[in-house]
Parts: C-alpha cells; sequence; structure tokens
C-alpha cells in the first residue's frame, strides 16, 4: 500500500457509524465517490441512506484490505487491480450481479421503470470507464515493437453524462426487439464467460479442498504420532511412578514391622518388670502381714500376762481383806 492509499484509507469515515481508518470492507458510491461511504456492518444492516446528491439506485462499490479479500474470496485473483464486485437491483433487491449483467437484468426487467435510464447512463458510463485503455508502443529491437497496455483509472467522481430519455410510450417496437435481441446476445455471452469463470472458481476450490485435505490428513497423522509419543512417555513415567511407589511401600511396611517388634519387646519388658514388680510388692507384703501378726500375738501374750497378774493380785488384795477384819 503506498503512502497516499495509507494517506486517503485514514481519512475514510462511515456515514452511518462514523467508523474511521481502515474498516476492513467498506462500500463506497460509484457516482457520488468517497463522500458516500459505508462500513461492511452498516451496509449490510440497510443503512445506505439515499440523500439529494446520492440516489438510492446508487451502485455501491465494495472495496477490501488484503486480510478481508482473503477471507471473502479465498485467494481468487484480482480483476483490473480490484475485488469481483456484486451489486444490487435497486427496483427489486435481487442480488448478484456484476455490472454487464444489471444492466441486461434492468433492461429486461424494469425497463419501464422511471428512473431505469438514469441507472442504465450510470451503468454505460461504468462500462465506458472500464473499457478505456492507453497503449502506448515503444521500439525494441529492429525486428518488431513490444506493446504495454495500461487500464485506466476509474473517475467515479466524474459526473456522468446526461442522455435525453426517450419516453417509453415513444419507443417503436422494432427498437424495442433490437434492445431485447442485443441484450439476448449479451445475456448469452455473459452466461458463457460466468460459466468459464465458475469453472476455474471451482477448479480453484477443488485444488484448495485437496490442499485443505493434505494439510488436515497431514495434521491427523502429526498429531496421533505426537499423541502417541506422549502416551509411551506417560506410561513410562506411570510405571516408574508406581515401582518407585511399591518400593516406598515395601520399605515402610519392613520399618512398621520393625517397630511393631520392638514396641512388642518393650511391652514383654514392661511386663516382666511389672510381674517382678509385684513379686517383690507381694513378698513385701507377705513379710509386712508376718510382722504384725507376730506383733499381735505378742501383744496378746503380754496382756494375758497383765490380765493375769492383774486376777492374781486382785486375789490376794481378797484373801488379805477377811483376815484384817476378824482381827
Amino acid at each position: 500500500m503506498s503512502l497516499s492509499d495509507a494517506t486517503k484509507m485514514q481519512m475514510m469515515k462511515c456515514l452511518s457509524c462514523a467508523a474511521e481508518g481502515d474498516m476492513g470492507r467498506r462500500y463506497e458510491c460509484i457516482v457520488c465517490g468517497e463522500s458516500v461511504t459505508y462500513c461492511g456492518e452498516c451496509y449490510d444492516g440497510g443503512k445506505n441512506v439515499p440523500s439529494d446528491k446520492h440516489k438510492y439506485y446508487h451502485p455501491m462499490k465494495a472495496i477490501y484490505n488484503r486480510e478481508f479479500f482473503e477471507l471473502y474470496f479465498l485467494g481468487e485473483e484480482l480483476v483490473n487491480g480490484e475485488a469481483p464486485q456484486s451489486y444490487k437491483c435497486a427496483f427489486c433487491d435481487e442480488l448478484g450481479f456484476t455490472a454487464e449483467e444489471l444492466q441486461l437484468h434492468v433492461l429486461e426487467k424494469h425497463s419501464g421503470h422511471s428512473d431505469a435510464p438514469k441507472l442504465l447512463d450510470i451503468l454505460e458510463q461504468m462500462s465506458e470507464e472500464k473499457k478505456a485503455t492507453e497503449i502506448r508502443c515503444q521500439e525494441k529491437s529492429r525486428g518488431g515493437l513490444s506493446y504495454e497496455v495500461i487500464l485506466a483509472e476509474p473517475a467515479p467522481n466524474v459526473a456522468v453524462p446526461k442522455r435525453p430519455v426517450t419516453p417509453g410510450k415513444n419507443v417503436s417496437v422494432e427498437e424495442i426487439e433490437q434492445k431485447l435481441k442485443a441484450a439476448e446476445e449479451r445475456r448469452i455471452s455473459l452466461e458463457a464467460r460466468k460459466m468459464a469463470e465458475i469453472s476455474i472458481k471451482l477448479a480453484k476450490v477443488e485444488e484448495a479442498t485437496r490442499k485443505k485435505d493434505e494439510i488436515t490428513n497431514e495434521f491427523i497423522t502429526q498429531t496421533k504420532e505426537q499423541l502417541e509419543n506422549k502416551m509411551e512417555t506417560h506410561v513410562e513415567k506411570r510405571e516408574a511412578i508406581i515401582s518407585d511407589m511399591k518400593e516406598k511401600l515395601k520399605i515402610h511396611a519392613q520399618e512398621i514391622e520393625k517397630t511393631r517388634e520392638t514396641l512388642e519387646q518393650q511391652k514383654a519388658n514392661e511386663q516382666k518388670a511389672i510381674e517382678e514388680k509385684l513379686k517383690t510388692a507381694q513378698a513385701l507384703r507377705d513379710e509386712n502381714i508376718k510382722k504384725m501378726l507376730n506383733r499381735l500375738k505378742e501383744h496378746e501374750r503380754r496382756a494375758e500376762v497383765v490380765r493375769q497378774n492383774k486376777a492374781q493380785t486382785q486375789d490376794m488384795d481378797g484373801q488379805q481383806s477377811p483376815i484384817a477384819s476378824s482381827g
């Protein structure tokens, strides 16, 4: 894109939403030029509003940047440096016409419409501008000449010359038949050219489909191989992790068994120590009980001796008392 084109794109502005700069896809009036520009979204939404200058039947030219052109036309070649155009009939809203096809359509279907002559003038002017060429000649050698054919740039802002409109009621039957015959011949020619273009497009579509299938199959194969490699790596890692976990569990079980044996040994030792302490305590208890019994027996003997001594003392005191009273 040249500097002037970039500057021109920056100056673009949608009349409806006021979007500026590179709109990706925009529509520009063939007659009014850049002053009537709509972004693709606004144009698709039916916001192409007529005015005193911009009429409802003015053809709108679609302009794409490279990204949108690839998106809409799938690598289709440019036509005279521009994207292929598709126009809509302003009278019946039928879509999909080239400029030549729209001209034939208006002649065949809407020749009696009041605005048909004006639209036909515009389409005729477009056809003349498309055919305009400049031929340059330059001698390259003694043997011949080399020609360079340059297509003239379209001039949408140039006022369309008006031709006198002949009222429909004054058109003779012969003139109508001639126009219809010429229109039929142009239609047949356009259909033949259109069929050839369709064949070329179909061949391109088939080639693009074939390449797409090749790319898809290659992608599927590569993805499958990558997934298989990942699965193998995953299985290997999984087996390694499981083996490591088994080894750790084995070591852990051995440690648990060792700890259990140690605890059982400690328990046995503590049980033995408790039993020894109980035996010692029982022996001490028996010894203490024996000593206490011996003390009780000794105490009882002493008590018996004291009792006997007391009884003897009392007996002796009873014997002495009668003797004293008799004297």
